[in-house]
C-alpha cells in the first residue's frame, strides 16, 4: 500500500468516525442515555481524533523522511495519534466526572511521555 492510498483510507475512516460521532451527538439524550451510549460517544470521538492526529503527523513526517524511512514514520505517527487521542479522551472523561485538575492533566502527560520514551528506547535496541 502506498502512502497516498494509506492516507486516503485513513481520511475516509476518519470522516466516517466523525460522521458517526455527529449522529451520536444529535440522536442521544445524555440525561436518559445508558453506559453503551457514552461508550459509543467516546469511541467514535476517539477514532476521529486519532485519525486527525495520525493524518497530520504522517503528512508532516512524509516531507521529512525518504521513502525507505516512511514506514517507521507512519507507525510513529499512528502510535502518537492514538496516545494523543487517549490523552484528550482521558481529560474529557475526567472533566465529565469533575475529577479533572491541572495535576491530573500533568500526570497523564508525563505517563504518555514515559510510554513514548519506552517505545523509542525499545525501537533503538532492536
Amino acid at each position: 500500500m502506498s502512502l497516498r492510498q494509506y492516507l486516503i483510507a485513513l481520511a475516509l475512516g476518519t470522516a466516517i468516525s466523525i460522521s458517526s460521532w455527529c449522529i451520536v451527538m444529535i440522536s442521544i439524550d445524555p440525561a436518559t442515555a445508558g453506559s453503551l451510549a457514552f461508550f459509543v460517544f467516546y469511541l467514535t470521538l476517539g477514532a476521529g481524533i486519532a485519525g486527525i492526529f495520525t493524518i497530520g503527523g504522517t503528512m508532516i513526517r512524509a516531507r521529512k523522511y525518504t521513502d525507505d524511512d516512511i514506514h517507521s514514520a507512519v507507525a510513529r505517527s499512528f502510535r502518537q495519534g492514538i496516545m494523543l487521542s487517549g490523552l484528550f479522551l482521558g481529560c474529557l472523561y475526567l472533566l465529565s466526572r469533575d475529577l479533572f485538575s491541572f495535576g491530573t492533566m500533568m500526570l497523564m502527560i508525563v505517563l504518555i511521555g514515559l510510554v513514548e520514551f519506552l517505545m523509542l528506547s525499545i525501537r533503538k535496541e532492536a
